[in-house]
């Protein structure tokens, strides 16, 4: 069953060291509280004259809670997943 997060997501994660765990929590409550633990990196970068893209694509686990629409709280962990950091411009 799929629950939809009305709530922004806060992404926190070190860029200078993206094998860091990252943190992803709801930015007004308790509903989204997870680590996302990265086992894997690919990084592709482009910078030709009017384009420039760097991209950090992630493989790792998620560990925390979310809660569901009816306040059910599930628990996750070693859930293996991916993440990304992408920065373009053209």
């Amino acid at each position: 069953k799929l629950h939809k997060i009305h709530e922004d997501l806060v992404w926190t994660y070190n860029t200078e060291n993206y094998m860091e765990p990252w943190t992803i929590k709801t930015k007004d409550s308790n509903r989204v509280h997870v680590t996302f633990t990265p086992f894997f990196e690919r990084v592709a970068a482009t910078n030709a004259l009017v384009i420039k893209s760097s991209v950090h694509q992630m493989i790792g686990t998620y560990k925390g809670t979310i809660q569901t629409d009816n306040g059910e709280v599930i628990e996750i962990d070693r859930l293996i997943g991916w993440a990304e950091d992408h920065a373009a411009s053209w």
